[in-house]
């Protein structure tokens, strides 16, 4: 006799960017569900029951990180050279910066979280496009526009059109890894390639290129658990 299908918890959530179900492990989440508009969510339970061993396997894997991980006591930015101590406030509902370098926070999980997100793409915001301006000053680039994101596997990019993308996880990163980033994509303004000439662009703007590139290959295990993204996602 063939056991009943596994019923799990999962999160739902509709994209109008989805052309397809997708099934997700994520951080203090779990299980999620990624439908497109309009999808019939009846069908759901028959998905999950057609993936069940994929589901079961990958939340056994997953585990670990399944757990929420503690808030920080202390957030600090490498970067812009700045530590600020955080604080947990039970009477708020999003973050609040006083002087002194310190923050407080919600005391829900998920709004802190937000809300320290949110705090660091402001400084990013705030910081990285000067940096970016000043550098392209300095070496003599051009660029038609900047962007700021938090991209799950990148730390930059440039487009065809010569729009910058940043990652605003870059503030986890060294002063010196994160000039080289931003001359990395700048000389992406002239050289659309990794060729030879653009090496040779990059080393002219920075000699130490080599040593910084290699800072950022495993530079994404310095931004902090509570502020990662998606762990897996199927197909």
């Amino acid at each position: 006799m063939s056991s009943a299908p596994e019923k799990f918890d999962y999160r739902l959530r509709v994209s109008s960017r989805a052309r397809r179900v997708s099934l997700r492990i994520k951080p203090w989440v779990g299980l999620e569900v990624v439908v497109p508009k309009r999808f019939p969510q009846q069908q759901i339970g028959r998905i999950l029951q057609q993936h069940e061993e994929w589901i079961r396997r990958q939340l056994a894997r997953h585990a670990p990180n399944l757990a929420a991980p503690p808030l920080p006591e202390e957030i600090r930015l490498p970067a812009l050279g700045s530590r600020w101590s955080v604080e947990i406030d039970a009477a708020l509902d999003s973050l609040r910066e006083l002087p002194g370098h310190r923050l407080h926070i919600p005391a829900e999980r998920r709004l802190a979280i937000d809300s320290l997100r949110g705090w660091i793409r402001r400084q990013a915001r705030r910081h990285l496009p000067a940096r970016l301006r000043e550098l392209a000053r300095q070496h003599g680039f051009g660029y038609e526009r900047v962007s700021i994101r938090s991209q799950k596997s990148r730390w930059g990019s440039c487009s065809s059109r010569g729009t910058i993308s940043l990652n605003d996880q870059l503030l986890f990163l060294s002063p010196e890894a994160v000039d080289y980033l931003l001359i990395h994509e700048l000389c992406h303004t002239r050289e659309m390639n990794h060729s030879p000439r653009f090496w040779a662009l990059v080393e002219a703007c920075c000699p130490d290129w080599k040593a910084l590139d290699a800072e950022l290959s495993p530079g994404l295990a310095k931004v902090p658990d509570w502020f990662r993204h998606d762990l897996l996602s199927q197909g």
